[in-house]
């Protein structure tokens, strides 16, 4: 690591440590931004003098969203800058030009001053999410780099929490795997992924464990008006991203996911002012409560902003229907019953299939044709809570020892 001084009051004083995250941060969306926090408030409450940096696609709302949470918080875009920079000169094998640009200064001249930050990190960390797979191949550039520089400059990198499935195929694929061979740590959240993750792969849970029930990721009914808590509640939370292969009856994408809300309700009985829809992606987690109508008459509905600022109102005692990963997790964990509707096959079913695996009691739904019947088992044990946690904080230990 380089060492910077400087004069001050007649003492010369070393440069803070930086820590260095790699996050699809700021976009935003729920679970990414989750993912962002929990780690943030970790090195926050384990290194507050230290820099910390967030490198992210999207830095000026990550900015925003993410403000106070380290009290050295720096947020950028370098590395996501370089690989997208890297993608327009090569858009069949945007890794290669990666590596070269990102490993030394002088070859994208205009990032040179993010990219000096990250040559002298301490370590490098790319949080996890499901951002590295055959879904978006154009991430492995991100990966890519962060090994190129850990190569080049001596430095520890690790990966925590992926969701590698499906894995690409290919010369995308080729260079994963050796990208991965030069991380220290490659943990991953469920089994599937595990056969990916190279010779320092480690299978434990996903990342936001690390802080479930505390002020990042709370279990606790957030404050006014929105926060339903009362037995019988049914929570929705629907996304129409990511749905182009789920189709019945004539019908596909946010027009299936729908129907198949509406025949649930109404084989349930629920009327619509029971109902809450929740936004894990704002704006786009409105389209099937719109396409919904007067059939969620009377319903609340929860914005991204609400969510963000006082946690998921989840409670036992409610029902939940969910498409996405991280409300299936933390509702599962407050107690919730649900079911995780599986919109896009080899993906979203490994990953609610990774929390049944972890103690989820929720039923997991693949066929856009089907009226489920009402669940009532719950969600996740006390037990099956503190052991995902312990996980996760085992993992959180090895990348960031104490001293």
């Amino acid at each position: 690591m380089k060492i910077v001084r400087r004069i001050r009051r007649g003492r010369v004083a070393e440069a803070p440590r930086v820590r260095y995250l790699v996050a699809p941060a700021g976009h935003p969306n729920y679970g990414d931004e989750l993912i962002a926090r929990v780690w943030l408030a970790r090195l926050a409450a384990q290194y507050p003098h230290d820099r910390v940096v967030l490198d992210c696609h999207t830095p000026g709302q990550a900015a925003v969203l993410l403000d106070g949470v380290h009290p050295h918080l720096l947020v950028t875009d370098t590395l996501w800058r370089v690989a997208a920079e890297s993608a327009h000169a090569d858009p069949q094998r945007p890794w290669e030009p990666t590596v070269a640009r990102s490993a030394a200064l002088g070859r994208s001249p205009h990032l040179d001053a993010g990219l000096d930050v990250l040559h002298g990190a301490r370590s490098i960390h790319l949080l996890g999410g499901g951002y590295v797979n055959a879904l978006w191949p154009h991430h492995v550039a991100v990966v890519a780099a962060v090994a190129a520089v850990a190569r080049a400059h001596a430095i520890p990198a690790y990966a925590t929490g992926q969701g590698l499935s499906p894995a690409p195929g290919g010369p995308a694929g080729a260079a994963l795997s050796a990208a991965w061979s030069a991380f220290d740590l490659v943990d991953v959240r469920d089994r599937e992924s595990l056969a990916h993750a190279g010779p320092a792969g480690h299978l434990s849970v996903d990342d936001v464990w690390l802080g479930v029930g505390t002020a990042s990721a709370p279990l606790e009914p957030p404050p006014g008006p929105a926060a339903p808590v009362e037995p019988g509640r049914v929570v929705l939370c629907l996304q129409s991203d990511r749905t182009d292969d789920f189709a019945a009856d004539g019908l596909h994408g946010p027009q299936a996911l729908a129907a198949l809300v509406r025949r649930t309700l109404d084989h349930w009985r629920v009327p619509g002012d029971r109902v809450t829809v929740v936004e894990g992606i704002p704006g786009g987690d409105r389209v099937v409560f719109d396409l919904l109508g007067d059939r969620l008459d009377g319903a609340r509905f929860v914005p991204f902003l609400h969510l963000w600022r006082h946690g998921l109102p989840a409670a036992a005692g409610q029902t939940w229907i969910s498409t996405r990963f991280h409300p299936h997790l933390l509702a599962a964990a407050a107690g919730a019953s649900g079911i995780a509707v599986v919109t896009e096959p080899d993906y979203y079913d490994v990953k609610h299939a990774s929390l049944t695996a972890a103690g989820s009691a929720w039923t997991v739904l693949t066929d856009p044709a089907a009226t489920p019947d009402r669940p009532a088992a719950g969600g996740f044990t006390a037990d099956a809570v503190a052991a995902a946690r312990a996980q996760k904080s085992a993992v959180a230990r090895r990348v960031y020892p104490a001293g």
